[in-house]
């Protein structure tokens, strides 16, 4: 039997789907039942609502040693995908104890069980970059400088015990995606991206990122629990492309307008300080945040021929995964916002 984590979410709700499709027995942790209707969306965007017949689900916490072992009884694989997102500062804790303490239980009972291989999606936010202006790839080396966010810290810290468990038996793989899109709850991590282009965004900032289509990421993971390789990781990115050029391919799927003004440095951090005024009025979280401005203005560079080479894997152009995510969202719209 095969466990997954974060089955609600992007990747694990994809992840769901493959597996299941391919007639898997699986098993999937969710800490709200509310959660589940996340993934239903899902795999009706595939047409296959009667596959989730197939998944058990358990209710268990990452950060809970005792309902996690639970959830371990039987299982032969696992896919730990869940994680927490954030670039406030009032979560680093939080982001600590849900991505670093989490991981460190799932790798300590999957040890205690003997699971015969674990696949840990980490993130490309776990890696460093090279001075020479070089693409990161599997060997840059991580460096904690002054900007680095605690969301990298936690990915960083919960990769270590990955290798920690390695080590001490556990054969494992690590995928390490960029900024992953696709079909999903678009008010959650990535995807707001497309919501805030389809709610109308005026302004663009001059930055550059990685993106992968989430499609891609489940067909590595499943490629690489399935096959030999062991105690490796890839780094994964379809295509390096700016906000504005990424901003203008979701906005022309969504049949609305791209933001055509170039924010400044100076305007975004107004803009900021202005996001971070409503959170508190509203007792909400900061849409904006110091960490968010930065990587909006940096300009990032991803290479993914380790997985092309040793998979023989091919990427789709991030143009085709932004359309077949556009025309999905246009169709759920409504069925989205009951969600939020």
């Amino acid at each position: 039997m095969i466990l997954v984590t974060g089955g609600t979410g992007l990747v694990g709700s994809h992840l769901l789907y493959s597996l299941t499709k391919k007639e898997e027995i699986v098993r999937a942790i969710y800490r709200t039942k509310r959660s589940i209707e996340k993934t239903k969306l899902v795999f009706e965007s595939y047409n296959a609502e009667q596959q989730l017949n197939q998944i058990e689900w358990v209710e268990a916490d990452l950060t809970d040693y005792f309902s996690l072992k639970d959830a371990f009884e039987g299982i032969s694989h696992v896919y730990h995908a869940a994680a927490m997102v954030s670039f406030d500062p009032q979560f680093s804790d939080q982001l600590i104890k849900v991505n670093v303490e989490g991981t460190e239980n799932m790798v300590n009972i999957s040890l205690e069980h003997h699971i015969k291989k674990f696949c840990f999606v980490s993130s490309v936010s776990s890696l460093g970059e090279y001075q020479n202006g070089k693409c990161t790839d599997e060997g840059a080396a991580w460096q904690n400088t002054k900007y680095t966010t605690n969301y990298s810290i936690s990915k960083y810290y919960a990769e270590n015990e990955v290798w920690r468990a390695s080590q001490e038996g556990l054969p494992v793989v690590i995928v390490n995606p960029a900024t992953i899109l696709g079909f999903g709850d678009w008010e959650s991590s990535s995807l707001k991206i497309i919501k805030r282009v389809y709610d109308g965004l005026p302004f663009y900032t001059p930055g550059k990122n990685g993106f992968v289509g989430v499609t891609d990421v489940v067909k590595v993971m499943v490629q690489l629990m399935e096959g030999k390789l062991v105690n490796e990781r890839y780094v994964l990115v379809s295509e390096n492309s700016t906000f504005k050029e990424l901003f203008e391919k979701i906005a022309s799927t969504l049949n609305v307008k791209p933001p055509r003004k170039k924010a400044s440095y100076f305007l975004a951090n107004v803009l900021k300080n202005l996001d971070q005024i409503r959170a508190k009025l509203t007792g909400t979280s900061a849409v904006l945040t110091s960490e968010s401005v930065r990587a909006a203005f940096k300009k990032k560079c991803y290479k993914a021929s380790k997985v092309q080479s040793d998979l023989n894997f091919k990427f789709e152009p991030l143009e085709l995964t932004i359309e077949k995510a556009g025309r999905q969202f246009l169709s759920y719209k409504s069925k989205l916002a009951k969600l939020s």
